[in-house]
């Protein structure tokens, strides 16, 4: 018998997820629950733990034998529990409540994606202060954390592990498959089920088939129903493209007029291999009863063919050791707009570069847009040009024949293009590619065709290119090191990460988060329980150099060196402490802010352009220290704040000078 430990942050998600497990799974599981703040002093063995959420696997991780398998859960809106959701009237804004600021967007971006977009959600979880007092509350079984008592409350229940999780489950301990094919089919029962019993308004079979199909699409594999005499009635986005169809519309067509079916013969229960192209998937046929006619459940896979690479190159085949979208720690609106617009890219198969400097996550990016994408089942490579000699970057990306050089392997070798078929090459530091190699790779993006050294034959590749730089591409291209028409090709999706500096409410959620991932007693709230003031301000001030990447590895030595008193300036790192040092502070920082202002007339200044007007007068106002010196001018009434053009003076402000 398997043993699966869920390790929660809280009580109720974890024996709602025990009891999900006991009933999808009976005797052939045993399974317990373990509170994060019970780890450290609790030793235990188990087959697999289940982590409830990223949060939960970053604070317990630490504490649990890194042997033991652990899958992060993917856990979704109880479907089973939205007909009264369903039955509001369109447009009714509702107070969504749940335990923290993750859970809460997710849970709702979760019901938009249902379509359940229906309703305006106001979001609230502990710590948001300003909230509007509607008649109706919408919770996932958080109802007890309410801030009032309203007047008709809407239980979802605990969000419970996703499809995709109880795969995954099934698959590492190697249980009974045939109950995937039950999850679907009841799944999919439970949803026929809810379009039946809604609300009458809301049965228009327009508004039920996007329900169903936003459900459908939602999963990581291929479904599809065929009817009782032989044509696909419903399908998803995924079916669709793993059969490599092209026809507009496939719904309603006779299955037998797909080629790929006529080597099946006669639709009946069983598996069957089946070979597109370079790859392989599973086909699955069960037979279903819906309205009492028969028809056949069909679910498809991709097989997974894992490679190793002789090289060592590291290839990511299992999402258990990739990155995801949660991993990207932040509080910051414009750092969660990133996040957001990830999201999207990873939905389409466009080029996509990532620029930023070094520190700011753009591989973490990279691979959440992989995990959350069409290839996810495919490899991840990534690869660092500026790692690698430059007379080396050609073999690697593309391989060469046998015999080519002094010193080539036997055999020849397989380069990063051909490891990558079908998934995702994310390739760092871009701009270090060599002038030559960057002309062939603007040919393998266009023309999807790699040729190795020393080969004459093209070989077709179907890889995704994720790019990454922590340089100015075009500045490059001035000083002829980049080729323009390969930045234009590259950069068809862009996306550009924020440095730390210019995230203030990251430095202190991230300071904190930190230390308490690595303190050893007890944990904080805040700073100022850990930071005297004047060590406090010196961070706050600091430029950050290095990023998330330098904050929080300076967590881990501060938490090493902590003896229990508050960390002192002395205690920071020389270089932090000589960066401090090297400012001069302007005495009254607020003064002389408005004092410029005054100077400069009535147009709007930026906050770079008065960061560099205290620089050329002889001092320096840190980015972080600036952004709070103008939020408390504002909060005075002194300075108002135009959005992408600057601050100026109000009345009250010209009054002070």
């Amino acid at each position: 018998m398997k043993k699966i430990t869920v390790i929660s942050d809280g009580r109720n998600t974890g024996n709602a997820l025990l009891e999900q497990i006991k009933g999808l799974f009976g005797n052939e599981v045993i399974a317990d629950n373990i509170l994060l703040r019970e780890l450290p002093n609790n030793e235990f063995t188990c087959d697999l733990i289940i982590y409830t959420s990223g949060y939960v696997n970053t604070r317990g991780s630490r504490h649990v034998d890194p042997s033991i398998k652990y899958i992060i859960a993917k856990r979704v809106i109880n479907h089973r529990n939205i007909q009264e959701l369903i039955s509001l009237e369109s447009g009714l804004d509702v107070l969504f409540v749940n335990d923290g600021y993750e859970s809460t967007h997710e849970a709702v971006s979760q019901l938009v994606e249902l379509g359940l977009d229906h309703v305006n959600y106001h979001l609230y979880f502990p710590g948001v202060d300003n909230y509007p007092k509607l008649s109706v509350v919408v919770t996932p079984g958080e109802l007890q954390i309410a801030p009032y008592l309203a007047t008709k409350a809407i239980d979802l229940g605990i969000r419970i592990l996703g499809l995709s999780t109880i795969f995954e489950i099934i698959s590492i301990l190697d249980l009974d498959a045939s109950k995937n094919h039950l999850l679907v089919r009841e799944y999919l029962k439970d949803i026929v089920e809810i379009s039946k019993s809604i609300d009458e308004k809301r049965k228009e079979s327009q508004a039920n088939r996007e329900i169903l199909e936003s459900i459908m699409n939602s999963l990581d594999f291929g479904i599809g129903f065929i009817d009782n005499v032989g044509k696909l009635r419903i399908h998803n986005n995924k079916f669709k493209q793993m059969l490599d169809l092209k026809r507009h519309d496939i719904a309603g067509i006779e299955i037998s007029s797909i080629e790929l079916f006529e080597s099946i013969g006669p639709l009946r229960e069983g598996s069957t291999k089946l070979n597109i192209g370079n790859r392989s998937i599973i086909m699955d046929l069960r037979e279903v009863n819906f309205s009492q006619k028969i028809g056949y459940l069909a679910t498809i896979k991709y097989i997974s063919q894992e490679s190793k690479n002789s090289d060592g190159i590291e290839v990511y085949k299992s999402k258990q050791n990739m990155h995801n979208f949660e991993d990207y720690y932040t509080v910051e609106p414009e750092v969660r707009k990133i996040l957001e617009r990830g999201k999207k890219y990873a939905k389409t198969e466009g080029t996509i570069l990532i620029s930023g400097e070094n520190g700011t996550g753009k591989e973490i990016l990279a691979q959440g847009i992989h995990r959350n994408s069409s290839r996810r089942d495919k490899a991840f490579v990534p690869i660092n040009i500026a790692a690698i000699s430059p007379n080396l970057v050609e073999s690697e990306l593309f391989g060469y024949e046998e015999g080519t050089f002094t010193g080539a392997l036997k055999g020849g070798k397989v380069g990063l293009f051909q490891i990558a078929d079908g998934g995702t090459l994310f390739i760092d530091e871009i701009g270090d590619t060599p002038m030559e190699v960057q002309a062939k790779l603007l040919r393998v993006l266009e023309e999807k065709r790699i040729r190795k050294i020393g080969g004459h034959d093209e070989i077709k590749v179907d890889v995704r290119i994720i790019a990454a730089t922590n340089k100015n591409l075009l500045e490059l291209v001035e000083l002829g090191k980049f080729r323009l028409d390969l930045f234009f090709r590259l950069n068809t999706l862009p996306l550009n990460t924020i440095p730390l500096r210019e995230r203030p409410k990251d430095i202190d959620f991230l300071l904190r988060m930190f230390i308490n991932l690595n303190l050893k007693t007890g944990s904080i709230t805040e700073l100022e329980e850990f930071f005297s003031q004047d060590a406090l301000r010196i961070l706050k001030d600091y430029g950050w150099i290095g990023n998330v990447r330098e904050l929080r590895n300076l967590a881990e030595y501060l938490c090493l060196i902590h003896s229990g008193s508050l960390i002192q300036p002395e205690d920071l790192h020389l270089h932090i402490l000589e960066g401090s040092k090297s400012r001069k502070e302007i005495p009254d920082s607020k003064e002389w802010i408005i004092q410029t202002l005054g100077r400069m007339g009535e147009a709007p200044i930026g906050r770079t352009r008065l960061s560099r007007l205290a620089n050329e007068e002889g001092a320096e106002i840190g980015e972080g220290k600036l952004r709070r010196l103008i939020r408390e001018l504002r909060d005075e009434g002194l300075v108002d704040i135009e959005d992408k053009i600057g601050i100026k003076l109000t009345e009250k402000g010209k009054q002070m000078i």
